[in-house]
C-alpha cells in the first residue's frame, strides 16, 4: 500500500470529524496529482483547493496531514533576511518553540519581534513529504 491510500485508509479508519476528513481528502488528492509541482503551498493555496470548512476545521486538517501517520505534508518557514528577502529557515523546531512560548524573533538577525512583526517576517508554508516525493520518484 502507498502513503496516498494508508493515509485515505486511516481517514476512513480514524473518528476524524468528516468536515476535517473532507478538507483532508482534498488536499491529499490535489497535491498527490503532481507532488514535484507542489514545493511551497502556503495556507491560501491549501484553503483554495479544500472545501468550504470553518477555520478550525481547516487548521486541523492541515496539520493533520503532517503528521504520522498521514505524512502527506511537511511543515516549513521561510523568513525575511536582511539581504536575500525570504529564505528558507534552516532550524524549523527553533521556529516552532518560539511560536509556543510566543518569544518571537527573526531567525536571521536574532532581532525580537512582536507578534504582528514575527506573522509578517515568518511565513509557514507547506511542502510534500519525502514520503509523498519518493512514492513518485519526484525528489
Amino acid at each position: 500500500m502507498n502513503i496516498v491510500d494508508n493515509a485515505k485508509n486511516e481517514l476512513d479508519s480514524r473518528h476524524i470529524p468528516q468536515d476535517v476528513a473532507s478538507v483532508c481528502l482534498a488536499i491529499i488528492n490535489h497535491v498527490s496529482r503532481s507532488p514535484k509541482a507542489f514545493s511551497h503551498l502556503s495556507f491560501m493555496d491549501l484553503y483554495r483547493i479544500s472545501p468550504r470548512v470553518d477555520d478550525d476545521s481547516f487548521y486541523q486538517a492541515v496539520f493533520l496531514l503532517t503528521r504520522h501517520p498521514y505524512n502527506i505534508l511537511t511543515q516549513n518557514f521561510e523568513a525575511q533576511h536582511p539581504r536575500d528577502g525570504f529564505k528558507i529557515v534552516p532550524n524549523k523546531e527553533e521556529i516552532i518553540e518560539a511560536m509556543k512560548t510566543s518569544d518571537f524573533f527573526n531567525p536571521f538577525t536574532g532581532q525580537s519581534l512582536t507578534e504582528q512583526e514575527f506573522g509578517e517576517q515568518v511565513l509557514t508554508f507547506f511542502s510534500p513529504s519525502d514520503e509523498l516525493l519518493e512514492m513518485f520518484n519526484a525528489k
